[in-house]
Order: structure tokens, then C-alpha cells, then sequence
């Protein structure tokens, strides 16, 4: 044989070595099909659910006929009054500010949001990717009292913007923003909702036009998804494939990473996915893995920080994708919270002798000192059947430093009692946080706290069964 021909052999061995190193791995059993798209699917599902629930949301609350809005992508919903006991849109609200609220599609164009003059009044504007990763916090504390012009632009984007209109690159093409604004109780709304109509959205082929048109995107560009299908395999990874590619985010690592797991099962975002191609055991995979990874993340979820006194301590950092669990513990809890800079949060499902927080029994918290904070605080009150106010002849939902006919004792201390019944006390009662009948959570928000709360200097006290 000649030299050549030898080299040749040598060289499509080396190919074929290669090829075989490279492909996909494929299942040679059917067993191994279903075990591979469980343990891809588990790890997909989990480290995607920030941003399956944030698209869930998107999706309800924009396109979903059945639900009766009037708004969609790339303008503000606009809530003008604090949130109640009737309101069911969002989990874990808080009842400290009237909110905006929008997804942008910024695939055609930058979007400028615009902050007014603010005065005094306090604010708070985080802007975020849709993997729940903050890339930008708009606020009294880091804007100031003037407000400003800020374009939100999608990755690679490239352009000149007018002049006085700030740049700020996003991590995704689609994104979200949820303004805040304070509000000190309902005889302060008025002034709030005065400077809450100050906020705009406005293409940026539309800069300095004298009027905006409204947006009109394609329902059809936008796939189905709602809380219920949160925990249907097929919908969740069919949907994942589209989102994926709706909304890409270039250049993650983990992205690329999960990226060669999806391709193991034919889920390549880069490509469709055909939930009916797949073996009925990598279906059954998907299926079990589905369930164990919800699974996991509500089992996580009272447990997905740091715990002081039975208090999760949500100190949450600006990117938390890279944690994936915790991420996903995080927004099962509650969708669009805050970074630490903005705002931090206790959390507390049991009192200090770790027993659930039930309001069959009556509980005092005493804060000496109240956390300190430069905006203000509150600990608010939530069913732990369903994530929401509780309905209470008074219509507190939170109590804080704002709270109207608090009592202190003459040393500081603040005593909140939560209990389920009316108290008979007089002192009791102006410090009554109303519990329902059964099972709640607490959490306490320190809106832009100061550096004790970071550090750990200040704790919250443990919940004290009566």
C-alpha cells in the first residue's frame, strides 16, 4: 500500500474519531432515552423558570384574550391605586406604591423611557432582562429629583441617540420594567398619580414627536403560555424552544452550556422542537422531570436564602441567573422583585419555634430597633394559600413606619401583633397586622436600606407565638 493511501486511511479515521466526539449523543435503549430527558429536563426547567414565569406573565397579561386588558407589549399598565385583597395579577404585591408596568419588544428599536421631575417623591424603576437579571436601577437614589430620558437598547443594537437621552444596553431583545412609585397611604394618592402620568415609553423613531401611536405588535409572534401550563411538560418545552429564540441572550455561558444539553433531546434552541418526534419515554422524561423540578423549586422556595431568627434574608443580587435554583425559588415567591440596592426583604413562614405561621394561634413581632432604612419600611401579610392579601375588616394588609396611630413603647420598640382576630386591647389593636384563618408568610421590604440591613448588622427578630 502506498504512503498516500496509508495517510488517507489514517485521516478519515481521524474524521470519523472526531465526528463521533462532536454529534449528539444518542440513546442506544429506550430506558436511557427516558433517564437522558429527565436529567436534561430537570435542569432545564429549573434553570428556565424565571424566565417561563416571566413570559407567562408577559403573554397573560398582553395577548391573552380571555383576561380583558386593554394594553400589550412596549406601553404601561397602569396601576393608579394600592393593591387590595380583590387584586389576583401579581403574587406577593406590595401595598407601599402604585406601580407601572411593561415588557418592551425591543427588537425593531430602542424604546425611551421617560422619568419626570420628581420633586421629593420617591421612586423606583428596575429595568431587567428576561431572565429576571437587573440591568439598570432608575431610582431617586441613583437618578435623582430631575428624572431623565433613558434608551433601552437590545444587544448589538447600533445608532446615534438624540441628544440628552442616555444609553442603557439590555441582556435581552425583550425585556421588563416595573417604576414604583410611593405612596403614603390613600390621602397621598393623588400627588403620586399626578407624577405617575409623567412616565412615558417612546420608540425612538418617535423621539420628540407630539404624539406617540400606540403599538400594535403581532399577537401571532407571541406563543401561548399560562400558569397552568407551568406544570404541562409538552407546553413547557414546546414554549421554552419559541421563547428561547424570541428572545436569545448572547454570549451567556450557561446559556451555551444548556444550550448542548437541550440539543441532546432535539430541543436546539436554534431550531424548532416537536414534542410528538420524541420516543414515548423521552416524553415520560420530560413529563416526571417536569413535576420532580417544580417540585424541587417549591420545596426550595422557603428555604432559598440565608435564614436568621426563621427569616429568609433575600439580600438578592443583581444577576441571580447563575443561580439557578435560588433563581427560580426567588420568582416562584414572587415575580419581579427588587435588587438589593433598591430593596431587600425578609421572608418568614414559621415563627421562632419553626412551627408554620398559622392564624389559629396569635403572634407578636417586636422590632428593637425597626430596620433601618433611608425610604421607609413595611411587613406585609399574605395567604400561604394563595400568595395574596388577606381580607380583614380594617384593610391592612401591611404595617410599617408609615402606618397611621402606631404605638411605641417609650424605649423605640415596635410591637406588631398578627393574629386572626380582632384584638380587644387599644394598643393591640392600632398594632394589628390581620392574619386569615389559616396558614400566611410575612415579608418585610426595606425600601433602600441602609448599610446595617446589607451587612447583617440588623436582623429581624423572631415571631413569637402568644
Amino acid at each position: 500500500m502506498s504512503k498516500s493511501r496509508i495517510l488517507e486511511g489514517w485521516l478519515a479515521a481521524g474524521l470519523l474519531v472526531a465526528a463521533a466526539a462532536f454529534s449528539p449523543a444518542r440513546a442506544t435503549e429506550p430506558a436511557q432515552d427516558e433517564n437522558l430527558a429527565y436529567t436534561v429536563g430537570v435542569q432545564a426547567y429549573i434553570s428556565h423558570f424565571p424566565l417561563m414565569d416571566l413570559y407567562r406573565t408577559l403573554w397573560e397579561t398582553s395577548f391573552d384574550p380571555g383576561r380583558g386588558h386593554d394594553r400589550t407589549v412596549n406601553e404601561y399598565f397602569v396601576f393608579d391605586r394600592l393593591i387590595t385583597s380583590k387584586d389576583d395579577w401579581v403574587i406577593t404585591p406590595n401595598n407601599d406604591t402604585i406601580y407601572l408596568r411593561a415588557f418592551l419588544d425591543l427588537r425593531a428599536e430602542p424604546v425611551v423611557l421617560v422619568i419626570p421631575p420628581m420633586g421629593d417623591r420617591q421612586y423606583w424603576v428596575p429595568v431587567s432582562d428576561m431572565h429576571h437579571d437587573f440591568d439598570a436601577n432608575l431610582s431617586w437614589d441613583t437618578v435623582g429629583t430631575r428624572g431623565g430620558a433613558f434608551a433601552l437598547c437590545a444587544p448589538g443594537w447600533q445608532g446615534v441617540l438624540p441628544e440628552g437621552v442616555q444609553r442603557v444596553d439590555m441582556g435581552t431583545p425583550i425585556i421588563w420594567t416595573l417604576p414604583r412609585i410611593a405612596v403614603d397611604g390613600d390621602p397621598d394618592l393623588p400627588a403620586a398619580v399626578a407624577l405617575q402620568k409623567g412616565f412615558k415609553l417612546v420608540p425612538l423613531s418617535q423621539w420628540g414627536a407630539a404624539k406617540v401611536t400606540r403599538p400594535k405588535p403581532n399577537p401571532a409572534d407571541f406563543p401561548r403560555f399560562t400558569r397552568h401550563e407551568l406544570t404541562n411538560a409538552k407546553a413547557y418545552f414546546t414554549t421554552l424552544n419559541q421563547v428561547l429564540r424570541l428572545s436569545p441572550r448572547l454570549g451567556n455561558p450557561m446559556d451555551d452550556a444548556m444550550a448542548g444539553w437541550l440539543r441532546e433531546i432535539g430541543m436546539d434552541p436554534a431550531t424548532g422542537f416537536d414534542w410528538d418526534k420524541l420516543s414515548p419515554q423521552a416524553q415520560r422524561g420530560l413529563e416526571r422531570a417536569t413535576a420532580d423540578a417544580h417540585r424541587i423549586i417549591a420545596q426550595r422556595m422557603p428555604r432559598a436564602v440565608p435564614v436568621e431568627n426563621n427569616w429568609q434574608l433575600a439580600r438578592l443580587a443583581k444577576r441571580k441567573s447563575g443561580d439557578p435554583v435560588i433563581a427560580a425559588a426567588a420568582s416562584m415567591l414572587g415575580l419581579l422583585w427588587n435588587p438589593a440596592e433598591i430593596s431587600t426583604y425578609d421572608v418568614a413562614f414559621v415563627d421562632g419555634a419553626g412551627v408554620p405561621l398559622d392564624g389559629a394561634n396569635r403572634y407578636v413581632l417586636r422590632y428593637a430597633p425597626p430596620p433601618p432604612v433611608a425610604g421607609f419600611w413595611s411587613v406585609t401579610m399574605y395567604s400561604a394559600e394563595n400568595q395574596l392579601f388577606v381580607p380583614n375588616p380594617i384593610d391592612r394588609y401591611s404595617f410599617g413606619d408609615r402606618t397611621r396611630g402606631i404605638v411605641y413603647e417609650e424605649d423605640g420598640t415596635l410591637e406588631v401583633f398578627l393574629q386572626h382576630a380582632e384584638p380587644t386591647d387599644p394598643k393591640e389593636r392600632a398594632n394589628w397586622l390581620p392574619a386569615p384563618q389559616g396558614r400566611f408568610y410575612l415579608v418585610t421590604r426595606h425600601y433602600s436600606p441602609r448599610p446595617p440591613i446589607l451587612t447583617g448588622d440588623w436582623l429581624p427578630p423572631a415571631i413569637t407565638k402568644r
